[in-house]
């Protein structure tokens, strides 16, 4: 025999699993899971533009450069010392030593590396701006006719041992469309 009401107790864990499902689905999704990329895109921009108008560089590379370098801003060397690219401290500069991984001689290495602080985000970018801008080392990349080009000047001139660091520059660019922020005749 089959009482009234008992349908409501098949239903309520059933309507219960749906909501767990669409709550589970949501919150996994690639697009919300890649939302910090473009928040930080989004959030970063400015700074990245009055950077690149102030030295002569590529927004477009300033910012993508900086996101690759700090994880778009998740990295412990940006959230915890304000370093957006990566930059090593010499001897004299306040500095934080870090694991990171570097090319030798083909192979990827751990090794430690003391990395300037900086007191804010603003003079991460500043500092870097200086640095590409006024370097012998990176003429080059001020030189360049569009965002491609500075990208392979910055891996030519050693920025980074990585040998697929420009093409990493480059696919941030392309995928967030990052080239419409360049001005012409810089």
């Amino acid at each position: 025999m089959i009482r009234k009401g008992c349908g409501c107790l098949l239903f309520f864990p059933l309507i219960i699993c749906v909501l767990f499902a669409l709550f589970f689905l949501t919150f996994k999704s690639p697009n919300n899971f890649s939302d910090y990329k473009k928040e930080y895109l989004d959030e970063t921009l400015e700074l990245a533009q009055s950077t690149a108008d102030r030295f002569g560089l590529f927004t477009s590379v300033v910012l993508a450069q900086s996101a690759l370098e700090s994880d778009y801003g998740r990295s412990l060397l940006s959230l915890e010392y304000n370093n957006y690219f990566g930059i090593k401290a010499r001897s004299n500069e306040d500095s934080v030593v870090l694991k990171t991984n570097e090319v030798i001689n083909g192979q990827t290495t751990s090794v430690n590396e003391a990395f300037k602080k900086y007191l804010s985000k603003s003079d991460s970018f500043n500092h870097y701006g200086k640095l590409i801008s006024q370097s012998k080392r990176y003429k080059k990349v001020k030189e360049a006719r569009d965002f491609r080009e500075a990208s392979q000047y910055l891996q030519d001139a050693g920025y980074a041992t990585d040998n697929h660091y420009a093409e990493k520059i480059i696919a941030i660019v392309e995928k967030y469309h990052l080239g419409q922020f360049d001005r012409p005749n810089f």
